[in-house]
């Protein structure tokens, strides 16, 4: 009996008197050449081992980790393995790529300063196109979308907000209640409403979970202070409400009662919207902390578990102290109200003459902002 190896690698038994000659391989069904004499070294043992040259040459290195040996029937779990770290690794590497070279590509800010060749440091922004990031120079609402129309925040977020221009105002009652009301929720887009002036009311259940989480430093304040409106007349419950919130420039802070909710509400007038521009409302239901000593508010303990730690408006952090100087703030509280300014955009002070102003940040410039709040709070 002859032993050797076919082409294919496939190991072949032919009779002794089929020397030199020719018969079919059983396993591709093609002829081989039958040596004269039987492999009697053994040699055609190795034969499926394969010089570096020759893996080059049928696909090199990718194609030895991918072809099927062909006449092998031993399983190696070492060679699956390093298989399989092979082709994470190049997964990792695509992802890698895409998301520093390749998704960036899709945001029309990085294109422009990318493409364009726009210096960030000396970047203006326009009154149209308010899309601002945290670079020296481009100041604003720190935002990555173009923003036009009418925007609320609120803190805490989720505030519900109804608007109707004030040409439209019926004569007492709720803004929400009008026919031509436009409702959406706050810290959402910004509503594409039409050009004109508008009313804007700002609204709580007064049971929400924001308002009377008691994970917060001052819930005992809120609980007390529900209490109070439960048992308070209508007038009185005015009173309760604006002396309870921090002032942020609201004509009115209110209570409305259904048959169903009480609810929580403080009205802006006057917000102009313009056909390319942005007009924003920041409306803080947040509690007024007091000095022991004085009637003024404390704005540091309401930075903590009250406010977001992002920065959401970047500004010339040297000329709003400037402007703090000018209006009597102290330089102790200077790094509160600047944070403030950062995290919501508006900040309200009373200064050591009783005087309460509201600082604001345009969200379209950064530019600050300072004006006399006349509150009829105590």
């Amino acid at each position: 009996m002859i032993e050797f190896k076919a082409d294919c690698g496939h190991t072949v038994r032919a009779k002794d008197e089929d020397a030199g000659g020719v018969v079919r391989c059983s396993y591709c069904g093609r002829n081989a050449g039958v040596p004269e004499t039987n492999d009697t070294d053994l040699s055609f043992l190795f034969r499926d081992v394969e010089t570096p040259a020759e893996e080059a040459k049928k696909g090199g290195f990718l194609g030895s980790l991918f072809r099927k040996p062909v006449g092998r029937k031993d399983f190696n779990p070492f060679a699956i393995i390093f298989r399989l770290c092979y082709i994470a690794g190049v997964i990792v590497v695509i992802i890698v790529v895409a998301r520093k070279f390749v998704i960036p590509l899709f945001d029309e800010d990085v294109r422009r300063d990318r493409f364009a060749g726009k210096n960030a440091a000396t970047a203006q922004a326009s009154t149209s196109d308010v899309r601002q990031t945290e670079s020296p120079g481009r100041f604003g609402l720190v935002t990555s979308k173009v923003l036009r129309g009418l925007m609320v925040a609120s803190i805490p977020n989720g505030a519900q907000v109804s608007c109707i221009e004030e040409t439209d105002l019926p004569e007492g009652g709720r803004v929400r209640d009008a026919p031509r009301c436009v409702q959406f929720r706050a810290n959402d887009a910004p509503s594409r409403v039409k050009e004109g002036t508008y009313v804007v009311e700002v609204s709580f259940p007064w049971n929400h979970p924001k308002l009377s989480d008691p994970g917060l430093a001052h819930y005992d304040k809120y609980v007390a202070f529900r209490r109070a409106i439960e048992r308070a007349s209508k007038s009185r419950r005015q009173e309760l409400a604006s002396s309870f919130f921090l002032p942020d420039g609201a004509v009115s802070t209110f209570v409305d009662e259904t048959v169903d909710q009480i609810y929580l509400v403080k009205q802006y007038r006057g917000v102009a919207v313009g056909k390319d521009g942005l007009a924003a409302v920041r409306s803080l239901f947040l509690p007024r902390l007091k000095t022991a000593d004085s009637d003024s508010f404390l704005l540091e303990p309401l930075l903590h578990g009250y406010t977001d730690r992002a920065r959401m408006y970047g500004f010339d952090e040297q000329h709003v102290r400037g402007e703090l100087t000018f209006y009597g703030v102290p330089a102790s509280d200077q790094r509160f109200v600047i944070d403030f300014l950062s995290r919501v955009g508006i900040a309200p002070y009373m200064t050591a003459d009783q005087t309460t102003r509201l600082f604001k940040i345009d969200p379209r410039n950064g530019n600050v902002t300072a004006r006399v709040l006349h509150t009829t709070e105590p």
